[in-house]
Parts: structure tokens; sequence; C-alpha cells
């Protein structure tokens, strides 16, 4: 089973995929949306013909932890995904990834605009790697599992 890792905007989703043993996020795409339902519809696409189990997107958290305004929008996705699609749907802390995605960027020699779409989907290598790193060190700390 593939995990999907989404970097969730209001007009572009960033998209990585994980390898089939789920130890490395690849970037995928990113996709241009014109609302809630065209975004559900692109992505069910995407777990349909890629056999993804799960979906991880970035949770915007503020830099305190709390939730904001953008992180409500991003958990009401995660819900109307869930209940949409028929996979599991976590949010996973994404704080500062878009600057981090940024200076991996310019460090490669790449401008990091966002109109082209390929911040977001470093953001979403980020953000996924993230979760499956978080996952095997979980799977790691618990003997016998």
């Amino acid at each position: 089973m593939r995990i999907l890792g989404l970097d969730f905007g209001d007009r572009r989703i960033g998209v990585a995929i994980s390898d089939p043993a789920r130890r490395v996020a690849l970037a995928r795409d990113t996709i241009f949306v014109s609302g809630r339902e065209d975004a559900i519809r692109q992505l069910g696409r995407i777990v349909s013909d890629e056999g993804v189990g799960r979906v991880v997107i970035g949770l915007p958290l503020n830099l305190d932890g709390s939730v904001g305004p953008r992180a409500r929008k991003t958990q009401e996705f995660a819900e109307a995904l869930r209940s949409r699609l028929g996979v599991e749907v976590d949010v996973f802390d994404e704080r500062l990834t878009t600057r981090i995605a940024k200076r991996t960027l310019h460090q490669a020699g790449q401008k990091a605009t966002k109109r082209d779409g390929r911040l977001d989907q470093i953001s979403a290598v980020f953000i996924l790697q993230g979760y499956l790193d978080r996952q095997r060190s979980l799977q790691q700390a618990l003997p016998g599992e």
C-alpha cells in the first residue's frame, strides 16, 4: 500500500507518493484546483490509479502549536477526503516545510516560484517523508510489532 502526501492549498495541492515499501517519499505532481470538489475528484483518481491506502496532509499549525484558521480548513478538507475517498487520512505537523522547501530549491539552483507548483511538490515530499520517518521510528520503538 502506498501513501500519498499532500501540501494542501486553495488553488494548488502539492502531491508526493511513497515507494511501495513506504520508506521514501517521491514528488509526484502539483494539482491545480478550482475548489474542494475538483480537488477531491483529482485526488480520488490518483488514489485509485496508484493503489493508495492512506493520505497524509500537512497541518499548518501556528509556530506556538495552536490551530489557526488555515489549520482548521485543512482539518475540514481531511475529513472530506476521509468520508469521500474511503481511505485513512492523517494530518501531520508541517510547520516550516515551505521554508525548508524554498531553501532546498535555492540550494539546487532553482527558483522557488509558487506559480509552477514545484514548491508545493517539494513541501509535500517533506511532509510525507517526515511522516514515513516518524512511523518507522515508532515501529522500532515498539518491540515485537
